[in-house]
């Protein structure tokens, strides 16, 4: 395992409290600039872009919901202008990052622990056949899909709803499959299909985690073969979507294992993010660490240096050069309680081929 470089300088303005997501755009501009969205309990939704010929990011919008609700969840809308951001008092908030702006698009019963839109790395959004669709999930057990067409006039109603059975801890897309991680360490994949104008997610499968102890984060595949499940006792699982009816005597591939572990400490894993090109992904955890891991040979690829506490949140960035720029939430998630602990940070980093592409 190749020693890592340390960390840049972190991002400008960051959130004042605990950071609850990180997503880089789809959308390009035409400097090619990368653009990353952040939500916190600050109630916030924070923008941050960097031009190709810039040294760092910058802090270009800080915008707040109306009565400085937390903000669990975020994901961009048709375009960099339009943000989403899901609430603990339930609501889906959209947000004009340009005007300042908040409107009510929908809500839940619970906070909406999970905002998402497909990932179609292989063509621009505006061609998938997912453009204008959102899922949320809600720790009131509930997915829904939303209409993000006609960002002007928001629909106050979803167009497809479900249960889900248990809260939702985490949630991925890409392409057709949705990937959802609840209480009671449950696992349900989607199938989302569009037919005509309308959306619809069809359940195809529901089994019960590898692991243990409670979903606290979960990532498919970049080609939605198998996703990742990251736990609160420190393991990773790594499963295949067609070996849900295959006993263990016909040869599973999956299998789980430790991480984020200091001595006897053990550590939740609370973010698991797959790099789009090489099919590796990373994981952060309470401990302050991100370890880079090829699931397909089973190693560690390399350790980042340590941050001072939790991290929070992890995201790729995406387009064209996909998986160059790794983000990185530091936030405590008071795993032990209320302390002084280390202000919240955001960490950008230029990631080298050897710490994301397996050698083997």
């Amino acid at each position: 395992m190749s020693a890592s470089a340390p960390y840049p300088p972190p991002l400008p303005n960051p959130p004042t409290d605990g950071i609850t997501s990180l997503t880089f755009s789809h959308f390009d501009d035409e400097a090619n600039t990368n653009v990353l969205l952040s939500s916190s309990w600050d109630g916030t939704l924070r923008l941050y872009k960097k031009s190709p010929e810039a040294t760092g990011f910058e802090s270009t919008s800080v915008q707040k919901t109306a009565e400085n609700v937390p903000l669990l969840s975020a994901c961009f809308g048709h375009s960099l202008r339009y943000c989403y951001g899901g609430g603990l008092d339930g609501v889906l908030y959209q947000v004009d990052m340009e005007r300042g702006e908040t409107q009510t698009v929908g809500r839940h019963d619970k906070g909406i622990s999970a905002l998402c839109t497909s990932s179609t790395e292989s063509s621009p959004p505006s061609s998938s056949p997912f453009f204008g669709c959102m899922a949320s999930g809600s720790w009131d057990g509930t997915l829904k899909l939303w209409s993000t067409k006609s960002p002007s006039t928001p629909s106050s109603g979803s167009i497809f709803e479900t249960s889900v059975g248990g809260k939702v801890f985490g949630m991925n897309w890409v392409e057709n499959t949705l990937l959802i991680a609840t209480s009671g360490r449950k696992v349900h994949l989607y199938d989302v299909r569009k037919s005509g104008e309308a959306f619809a997610a069809v359940s195809t499968q529901q089994r019960e985690s590898t692991l243990k102890y409670q979903t606290r984060s979960c990532a498919l595949f970049p080609n939605s073969e198998g996703f990742a499940l990251g736990s609160i006792e420190g393991r990773v699982a790594i499963e295949y979507v067609e070996e849900n009816d295959i006993t263990a005597a016909q040869g599973k591939k999956k299998y789980a294992f430790k991480c984020h572990r200091v001595d006897d400490t053990v550590y939740p894993v609370n973010a698991v993010a797959f790099h789009p090109r090489f099919g590796t992904f990373a994981t952060g955890g309470c401990d302050g660490s991100v370890v880079m891991w090829d699931a397909k040979h089973k190693k560690r690829l390399v350790a980042l240096p340590r941050l001072e506490t939790s991290i929070s949140a992890l995201a790729f960035s995406k387009g064209p050069s996909g998986g160059s720029l790794l983000a990185v939430a530091q936030s405590y998630t008071f795993e032990e309680g209320e302390k002084d602990h280390p202000d919240d940070q955001i960490y950008v980093r230029t990631m080298l081929d050897h710490e994301v592409k397996s050698s083997k």
